[in-house]
């Protein structure tokens, strides 16, 4: 045999070994239930948090001015006392300057002559003391340009959204949202009088572009909040180029924070719910495993019913098919201090969800849910980590909700509301204990 051929009959040799290990590769990968390539684990850049005080309370002055509108019309602040819920047409947008003052500073009164954002109701709008958002023209404060300015009027504590965030910064698997205590002032350009006092208000980070850019994340990636969604492909969930598409439909279900077209979520949605694909696979195609378990746990410590429909983030990458679950809305979960009657336990409602039923069906997974919500209650979620950010926050309580106009939303005594809040470190304890229980009786089934 010439040299020639010896040559051409190892590279034959050797393009043939090459096939075959390549198929043997591809068929071992296909085989594994990890499939996605984008399956990343998600994590916070905690730097975000370095300077953080739960405690602190931070000024802020808000000069709202008179404004016309596109067609011409002039609102000013009292435009917004006639905002009703059921007019979704009537929500004026007005100029106003805004400044945020720390350490006991003054607002500069001067500066406050011309506008540097944005304000509008936001959330109940016919309720007699508003929520606000604003938004800063240019330039940004805690690198936040967007502030979602709540009264809390659903949580009966006025601290729950504020103390589930600040349990969940420091949480592995999952991203957060900062959080402010905010002592509003609120002055009527028109009327030159004084600043009104508008009592305490928290402020949760908008999940926006910019939460994304702060975090890393993906820009160009979509986020969605669940209005009245249990992952299921409702008819008002069409793709933009669906000639039935209807945005206002869509944000029924879920309400779009960023993003232009959505068939990603239809495609996730219709296979996860397709009984005939093998669950497990596409479990772990479309959700980090961590991420949703951490998720999950918070919800069932908190006792967050509201989870189950409402009130949580989606988070898709652009170029992948993964999905994250985000913690956002806790309002609810606090409402055992007004509530005589048995409140419906997220426990009952876990397995009405699609998604959650066929995942805790899953050989094991019940037990993957068992040891999360065990590392929580032990570290992040412990009763002592509890009292200490209620000992945090019970002074600014005392101070602020027996002033104007805070102490006309108590509608119990101030010795009996402060009791309600030495409580909450033992109905979380007994949420995890409810969990136990419900856990052994599903563990044998």
């Amino acid at each position: 045999m010439n040299k020639d051929k010896i040559k051409k009959t190892i590279l034959y040799i050797s393009v043939i070994i090459a096939l075959v290990l390549f198929f043997f590769i591809y068929k071992n990968s296909s085989n594994e239930v990890l499939s996605n390539p984008y399956d990343i684990d998600i994590k916070e850049n905690k730097s975000l948090y370095l300077n953080y005080n739960p405690g602190e309370v931070t000024d802020v002055y808000i000069n709202v001015f008179p404004t016309k509108n596109k067609e011409g019309n002039l609102y000013d602040f009292s435009s917004f006392d006639i905002t009703a819920n059921w007019d979704k047409e009537n929500n004026p947008k007005l100029d106003a300057n805004v400044q945020f003052v720390t350490s006991n500073k003054e607002a500069n009164l001067y500066q406050m002559r011309s506008p540097n954002a944005s304000i509008r109701v936001r959330g109940n709008r016919g309720s007699a003391l508003k929520s606000y958002r604003i938004k800063l023209i240019d330039g940004a404060y805690w690198g936040q340009s967007v502030f979602n300015i709540n009264k809390n009027l659903r949580d009966p504590s006025r601290i729950a959204n504020k103390l589930a965030h600040d349990l969940i910064k420091d949480i592995d698997h999952i991203y957060g949202f900062r959080t402010n205590f905010l002592r509003v002032y609120i002055r009527d350009d028109k009327q030159e009088g004084d600043f009104v006092p508008y009592g305490l208000y928290t402020h949760i980070e908008q999940p926006n572009k910019a939460y994304l850019k702060a975090r890393g994340l993906d820009v160009a990636g979509s986020i969605y909040r669940a209005e009245n969604f249990d992952f299921q492909l409702t008819k008002e969930l069409k793709n933009v180029d669906d000639p039935l598409y209807n945005k206002e439909a869509f944000e029924t279900v879920l309400s779009i924070r960023e993003g232009k077209e959505h068939s990603k979520l239809i495609k996730m949605l219709k296979d996860i719910n397709d009984e005939n694909k093998e669950f497990n696979q596409l479990f772990h195609s479309y959700f980090h495993e961590e991420n949703y378990l951490t998720w999950l746990s918070i919800n069932i410590l908190l006792g967050n019913v509201d989870a189950m429909s409402c009130g949580f983030l989606l988070y898709n990458p652009s170029d992948s098919s993964m999905w994250y679950l985000l913690p956002w809305d806790f309002d609810g979960i606090f409402l055992w201090m007004e509530e005589d009657e048995d409140m419906p336990s997220i426990l009952d409602k876990l397995r009405d969800v699609n998604l959650h039923r066929r995942y805790l069906e899953q050989e094991g997974n019940l037990r993957k849910l068992h040891d999360k919500i065990e590392e929580l209650i032990s570290e992040s979620f412990s009763p002592n980590k509890i009292k200490a950010l209620k000992k945090t926050y019970k002074p600014i309580l005392l101070e602020m909700m027996n002033k104007y106009p805070d102490n006309l939303l108590l509608n119990i005594p101030m010795v009996e509301y402060m009791a309600y809040i030495d409580q909450i470190d033992e109905k979380i304890y007994r949420n995890y204990q409810e969990f136990l229980k419900w856990y052994e009786v599903y563990s044998y089934k």
